[in-house]
């Protein structure tokens, strides 16, 4: 009997080494009917010693009506691999591998193993490489977005032109929804709040993120569980930021608008000054004349590369 051991390890091994790691994700390692492929002969080759594991199958415990059959005496199995050599598919089960092989079936596919480890820890990098490019991309535009500088917009001008408002807008907020009748922006008048700074902060996180992704594929992976954990991060952080951006919109909602001109006409100085709503805007009557509203174009961001991301941390686990 010829023992292709030394030859066929070594060609095994060669082969999947040299096989790039783009490559190597597109392909299909374990395969549950390998009769299905391609160029698969029912003999054994007279060159079946250089070959190398090109699939691994078991479907031990799966009701089978008949076993595969083995190229090597054509005995019946339900585990074993794919051998290639120049093309030429062909299977052997696992008890042909130990015997005319010399290995049991675990040994002999050590290298293929490895590949398929290798494989694996491409594609969960990759999961979440795909999800945090888009996600740095729109971070990118979130900083030079118009509901931004809308925000800053609108802050600036309840600053300077309804004093009250801004003063008093984060103490409205702090009382209970049961007792305004209405939900409160809590974070458009705060003095701590500053979304520039945040969407800067964001840019910096996510970009150490990006950075942390490049290179080999498998040492990226040993780290994975400390990116997943900063991906989550950079989750929290985009949602607190559009929490945020979101008051624009809950700023003039009616029931809001109607606590503020309420409280504002009651408490600010009547004689001078007395607070109007109309539809999305606020105006200022009497001896200081003011008015805020908002932009028929105002758009908040698009939630789905934050949703694409928190997926992506799912299944890269």
């Amino acid at each position: 009997m010829l023992e292709p051991k030394t030859m066929a390890r070594s060609r095994t091994a060669d082969h999947w080494a040299n096989v790039s790691d783009e490559k190597l994700i597109d392909l299909e390692l374990e395969i549950d009917n390998p009769e299905s492929l391609a160029g698969l002969v029912r003999e054994v080759p007279p060159n079946f010693a250089d070959a190398h594991v090109e699939f691994k199958y078991d479907l031990t415990g799966v009701e089978m009506t008949e076993e595969f059959s083995c190229v090597h005496g054509h005995h019946r199995h339900k585990k074993g691999f794919v051998m290639n050599v120049d093309g030429t598919r062909f299977m052997v089960g696992w008890l042909c591998a130990k015997t005319i092989y010399n290995e049991d079936f675990d040994r002999y596919t050590a290298d293929f193993d490895a590949a398929v480890i290798r494989r694996e820890a491409i594609l969960r990098v990759q999961v979440i490489k795909n999800a945090v490019m888009p996600f740095a991309a729109w971070v990118a535009d979130l900083s030079k977005a118009d509901c931004v500088k809308y925000f800053s917009k609108l802050r600036g001008s309840l600053n300077h032109k309804m004093e009250w408002v801004y003063d008093n807008l984060p103490a409205l907020a702090a009382l209970d929804e049961h007792v305004t009748k209405a939900k409160m922006p809590k974070h458009l008048c705060d003095e701590v709040t500053d979304v520039r700074e945040e969407c800067n902060k964001l840019m910096v996180e996510t970009s150490a993120v990006v950075a942390s992704l490049a290179g080999e594929a498998q040492k990226v992976a040993a780290t994975i569980g400390a990116i997943r954990a900063r991906s989550d991060g950079l989750i929290k952080r985009a949602e607190a930021l559009l929490v945020k951006l979101g008051d624009v919109e809950l700023f003039f909602q009616p029931a809001c608008l109607a606590v503020i001109c309420e409280h504002a006409n009651k408490y600010d100085n009547p004689k001078r000054r007395r607070y109007q709503a109309s539809m999305l805007s606020l105006a200022c009557r009497g001896a200081d004349k003011a008015s805020v509203e908002l932009p028929r174009d105002f758009k908040m961001p698009s939630r789905q590369p934050i949703e694409s991301l928190r997926t992506a941390i799912a299944n890269s686990a």
